[in-house]
């Protein structure tokens, strides 16, 4: 699969200043910040510790995937 960074979600966050992300294939795993940006951060934080609980290859290979397509949407330039 290929790095895709429009897989991440951006939507507003709990006050008008803040965003909150999540990856389409992890809807249950959400991050907030003061921009996109800063939030996709955090989320690929959460999505890693999320690596320790993954039971299967296949859990963590989609893991890793999502953390790929989240820290790519944090490289990019808008």
């Amino acid at each position: 699969m290929e790095i895709d960074p429009s897989r991440v979600i951006v939507s507003s966050g709990a006050t008008e200043h803040t965003a909150q992300v999540h990856h389409r294939d992890f809807p249950e795993i959400s991050a907030d910040g003061g921009s996109a940006k800063e939030a996709a951060a955090h989320l690929a934080s959460k999505l890693t510790l999320a690596l320790d609980t993954a039971l299967t290859d296949w859990r963590r290979q989609t893991l890793g995937q999502a953390i790929a397509d989240v820290e790519a949407f944090v490289k990019k330039d808008d």
